[in-house]
């Protein structure tokens, strides 16, 4: 009778210790599968911060299940942890907005440019694309806008295609329009609108990325100094100093620091506006400099974003 009873008691521990394995495998398994997209330090850290909840749940009596029920349903819990690494649900999704929403802003404004200020054929003729063609000829410089401005109207699902294709109608455009180089940066933003969300779907992007960031931000200074130095324009003091505050705002950004992106993007746009009132010899680089910091700087200060919502514990 003793014999059964002890083996009856081994059988219920061994069922029991089973039991209790499935609940919290199956929590991890969960829980594993909803947070594919972090990083594997990532997630593995997290899986071991779960599995220490059990095992000290099960040192203070409490069942698997009510470990399980203190964490919260895996949806829940793997939310919670994503706001706290600063994956707020549907945060890249809003990068890729926001950019793609930049890219039509500026092609709205290039086109603007190109029909009614930039001068047809060469700075001595005076007549502008719309004087000579009439407002067919705007309605086709707002053709890469429109383009732009089109993924944001899909599902969130199909976005990320729709993307893509604009990317790359908006290249082929920039090639085949007449004055295509002045809609070169609104490709650059829906290239980046395509390429930020997936750099960031990790949080703040690596180190490598942002020094990237930070030496593209510098080159075109660079270039313009390298210019002025073999005698093809003159280095202006002014210069010198839209240099200096590049390169600063250039090491920031690859520091980490957001403020210095939005700085950047707000230089850009200075740069498209003085282009356009000021359109010279050296327009389209400086055009094509105010392009580059826009996507820079605005993918950078997205890239760093957190939630102001504190999360969940």
């Amino acid at each position: 009778m003793t014999e059964n009873t002890t083996t009856a008691e081994s059988t219920t521990t061994t069922e029991r210790t089973a039991m209790n394995g499935n609940t919290e495998g199956a929590y991890l398994r969960d829980v594993g599968k909803r947070l594919r997209s972090l990083t594997p330090e990532q997630r593995d850290a997290v899986l071991d911060d779960v599995r220490a909840h059990f095992a000290e749940a099960e040192d203070a009596g409490r069942t698997p299940e009510q470990a399980a029920e203190s964490l919260g349903d895996p949806a829940q819990f793997t939310e919670r942890v994503r706001a706290e690494l600063g994956h707020e649900p549907g945060g890249t999704d809003r990068m890729r907005r926001i950019l793609l929403w930049l890219a039509t802003a500026v092609g709205v404004f290039a086109a603007m440019f190109v029909s009614f200020w930039w001068p047809e054929g060469s700075l001595q003729v005076p007549n502008t694309q719309f004087q000579a063609h009439g407002f067919g000829i705007v309605l086709l410089n707002l053709a890469p806008a429109v383009v732009a401005a089109l993924p944001n109207f899909a599902t969130a699902r199909a976005r990320t295609v729709f993307t893509a294709a604009a990317a790359i109608m908006l290249s082929v455009m920039s090639f085949m329009f007449s004055d295509g180089w002045a809609f070169a940066p609104t490709a650059w933003l829906a290239w980046a609108a395509l390429v930020v969300p997936v750099i960031a779907r990790n949080g703040p992007p690596a180190t490598g990325w942002r020094i990237a960031g930070g030496a593209l931000a510098v080159l075109p200074m660079v270039l313009g100094i390298g210019g002025a130095l073999v005698g093809s324009w003159g280095l202006e003091l002014g210069y010198v100093l839209y240099t200096v505050v590049v390169a600063a705002l250039g090491v920031l950004m690859a520091l980490g620091k957001p403020w210095a992106g939005v700085v950047l993007a707000l230089v850009g746009v200075a740069a498209l506006v003085s282009s356009a009132l000021y359109p010279g010899m050296l327009t389209s680089g400086v055009w094509w400099a105010g392009g580059l910091f826009i996507t820079l700087g605005a993918s950078q200060a997205l890239m760093h974003a957190r939630s102001r919502i504190p999360a969940r514990r």
